[in-house]
């Protein structure tokens, strides 16, 4: 089952973009429509341009810090509940045997909820075929939000030609690619939107 992303995280990460900052440095300053009534202009004047910096710029501070503790907290929400794909990372190398491969790495969560992020794998080593084809390969499973990127990369043994893959759901292929002997492959893609 898929959950989408809530709509009040969308709506606040646009008024973040919006420049919530700015609105407040206006407002501090008499800027915005209305300016300042008689009143406030009065009390202001009692204010040093010390004071008055300082107010601004820790209401500044305060705004901005309040924006960012909203907008990542909607980034945790849009990682736990936002569509996700159950990505498959698949290296395969042109040899019968176990190959070696070197500076494996991929991209995604672990499990759902987690933050994304680039794993360094290290060395791995292929799976040699059990039906006897002349191939050897490596896979691993991951979780990616739609609209995310999804990345895996490994260098094959000297002589060796390598071939990546990430699969959906571990059926439908989104990338592909193949390396010259012995080069690293790297198949990168942003994973697409669900449907409906």
């Amino acid at each position: 089952m898929a959950f989408r992303t809530a709509p009040f995280c969308r709506a606040v990460s646009r008024q973040a973009d919006a420049g919530w900052a700015s609105r407040l440095m206006r407002t501090n300053r008499g800027g915005d429509a209305g300016g300042t009534t008689a009143s406030e202009a009065e009390d202001m004047s009692d204010r040093s341009p010390t004071k008055s910096r300082w107010f601004t710029a820790t209401a500044t501070a305060a705004a901005a810090a309040s924006a960012l503790l909203l907008v990542s907290g909607c980034a945790q929400i849009r990682q736990q509940t936002g569509d996700a794909w159950s990505v498959t990372y698949e290296v395969s190398v042109d040899t019968q045997a176990g190959a070696a491969l070197t500076e494996v790495a991929t991209e995604g969560a672990e499990k759902r909820g987690e933050a994304p992020k680039v794993r360094d794998v290290g060395s791995v080593t292929t799976t040699a075929p059990e039906d006897g084809s002349a191939t050897s390969t490596w896979t691993r499973e991951s979780i990616v939000l739609a609209k995310d990127r999804a990345m895996v990369r490994a260098t094959p043994p000297a002589g060796a030609t390598a071939t990546c893959r990430i699969l959906l759901d571990g059926k439908k292929v989104i990338a592909e690619r193949h390396a010259d002997p012995g080069a690293q492959v790297k198949c990168r893609v942003r994973t697409p939107a669900f449907d409906g």
